[in-house]
């Protein structure tokens, strides 16, 4: 009964607004679908697309908008604190996170289909100190449907140079951070 609970959790979840929840919660209302493990980069900086500008309100309350961090390299990472995957690389990114503290890298989480005690819960088991938006209704995971990325592909980490292009994709779970950090890394560089 206790391995069903997140399940359920989830289902309860998936209906929250209705048929105002976006396309998100059409594509797939009670389940989600862990990311391939793929990775996409565009090392090239003239094939890179542009990201969409991402605004929300934090799980903290604050007003996020990755306007307000031009000129620093975003790390874009979806998440639920249901998804096994999600909190599997958790240390991963909270050690990412550390690494690049006094660099100009912005890292922010999008909480998917979760309650915000959830969500808050999560963050504060892992000790994760960037700001996470609440994206119960899939608007802000939609953005990226037509870059190649599902919204039901979670975890799903992005890392959008200082330009605000994307340098790279990855679907799935994060291995270690050492390979996000070289990531991260490169984008700088770039």
């Amino acid at each position: 009964m206790l391995a069903a609970l997140p399940l359920l959790a989830l289902a309860a979840c998936s209906d929250a607004g209705g048929a105002d929840a976006g396309r998100v919660n059409e594509i797939n209302r009670d389940r989600y679908v862990s990311g391939d493990g793929s990775n996409y980069r565009w090392e090239d900086p003239e094939d890179r697309f542009e990201a969409p500008r991402l605004t929300g309100t934090a799980l903290d309350g604050t007003a996020v908008d990755t306007d307000d961090w031009a000129g620093s390299v975003l790390v874009v990472n979806f998440w639920g604190s249901w998804c096994p995957p999600c909190v599997a690389e958790a240390p991963a990114l909270v050690e990412a996170d550390a690494e690049f503290a006094d660099r100009n890298v912005q890292f922010l989480g999008v909480n998917i289909r979760d309650t915000g005690d959830a969500a808050r819960a999560f963050e504060r088991r892992w000790n994760v100190e960037y700001p996470s938006i609440n994206d119960e209704a899939g608007r802000v995971a939609d953005q990226f449907i037509d870059y190649g990325l599902s919204p039901n592909d979670i975890p799903a980490t992005i890392v959008i140079d200082a330009e605000h292009r994307v340098f790279s994709i990855w679907r799935g779970e994060l291995d270690d951070a050492q390979t996000l950090i070289a990531d991260i890394k490169k984008a700088l560089e770039s």
